[in-house]
């Protein structure tokens, strides 16, 4: 096994349900079917995890009837471990070829440092809204108490709560009927700068997918109104978040919706699987933004769309000037100009791009709602 091959595999093994796949299949041929009960998981989400596995050939597979039966490739695992003990000799094997191309590239310091930063303030705002953590000024508030939040001294935002311009609040205008029939923890984790599903004109059947889905309010919103035909997927990267989520959909008791964990540069979802991809004011704190909107395009169908909240920049200021109005993990030192928006969205095979302000966070930056098509191929 060559250094690309062991690079492959490894990825292949670097997600928790593929690890409790490999678990469930090592000491006999397993039906999918007892994989989706086991893991509780969808069928695509099955399929598309399947795939890796087969593609870093650590599973083979045989089909009957309607059910694929899958089987661990034990001589892969040994022979990684082989190649893994070879670099202890100083003598691996070379390779010109990669196999992961842009996912696989590693974040820069400075990336890692903004990553962390923006995990550690979702995993908070999880805790304060389940009383796992004391809520602070700025964390999300139980009705009936005050929020004191909202843009700070000098005009620079550094923390999201339930004020005019960001949270909960902006969920005022949907049905009073659809925001009684959520859990309130799912309407106090929301962190965003928008409401997508108010503008995703989603329709009877389709299939959403939530980019950043928190404590799982849009996914929720958008499962009523795709119907018992259609599905709503959420991907978060926190662990806390995910449990959140997750028990806010059983208490609201939605069937057709499943939480995943991931980062949005990579989506765990298979290729053109998805009818419309939503996102609440989470792609500007990504560290890789050219790798969302191409992962954005990868899941979408052919004339697929995006309905998307996001803070945008007045053209021209600079990344300086950004970040002097307001933090990263606020949604604002990370945020692209509206110029910087179009370029990447076409760059990455969108068409019909419209930018629509809806309100302005601080000065020269914009809650917005970004709407795109997915070109044909």
């Amino acid at each position: 096994m060559n250094t690309s091959q062991t690079a492959q595999l490894f990825k292949a093994l670097s997600d928790e349900n593929r690890l409790r796949v490999l678990s469930i299949i090592a000491k006999e041929e397993q039906c999918a079917c007892v994989l989706l009960e086991q893991l509780e998981i969808t069928q695509p989400t099955l399929s598309h995890h399947m795939k890796i596995l087969e593609e870093a050939d650590v599973v083979s597979t045989r089909r009957e009837g309607k059910w694929a039966y899958y089987t661990l490739k034990a001589e892969t695992i040994k022979a990684a471990s082989d190649a893994l003990s070879s670099l202890g000799d100083g003598a691996p094997e070379s390779s010109s070829s990669c196999c992961c191309g842009s996912k696989g590239e590693e974040l820069t310091d400075e990336q890692q440092d903004l990553l962390a930063q923006v995990k550690e303030r979702y995993v908070r705002a999880a805790k304060m809204v389940t009383g796992a953590q004391a809520a602070s000024c700025c964390g999300p508030q139980k009705s009936g108490t005050a929020s004191c939040c909202g843009p700070q001294g000098g005009g620079a935002v550094t923390a999201f709560a339930a004020s005019d311009s960001l949270g909960a609040s902006l969920y005022q205008h949907e049905s009073s009927e659809e925001i009684k029939a959520l859990p309130e923890d799912a309407l106090l984790a929301s962190l965003g700068c928008g409401n997508p599903t108010a503008v995703a004109d989603l329709r009877e059947g389709e299939t959403v997918l939530d980019l950043g889905s928190g404590g799982g309010i849009d996914v929720l919103l958008s499962a009523v109104r795709v119907g018992d035909s259609g599905f709503a997927y959420g991907l978060d990267m926190t662990d806390e978040m995910l449990t959140l989520a997750r028990k806010n959909a059983k208490e609201a008791g939605a069937k057709n919706v499943e939480f995943l964990k991931g980062r949005i540069e990579e989506v765990p979802l298979p290729d053109k699987s998805i009818d419309i991809v939503i996102s609440n004011c989470v792609i500007n704190l990504s560290v890789d933004k050219p790798a969302v909107f191409k992962e954005m395009a990868r899941v979408l169908k052919d004339g697929g769309r995006i309905g998307v909240s996001d803070v945008v920049a007045t053209n021209g200021l600079t990344k300086e000037e950004r970040a002097a109005k307001g933090d990263y993990t606020g949604c604002i030192a990370g945020a692209l100009s509206f110029e910087e928006y179009e370029a990447r969205l076409s760059a990455a095979g969108f068409s019909d791009i419209e930018i629509t302000t809806t309100h302005e966070v601080v000065d020269g930056m914009f809650a917005s709602i970004i709407k795109a098509h997915k070109n044909a191929a």
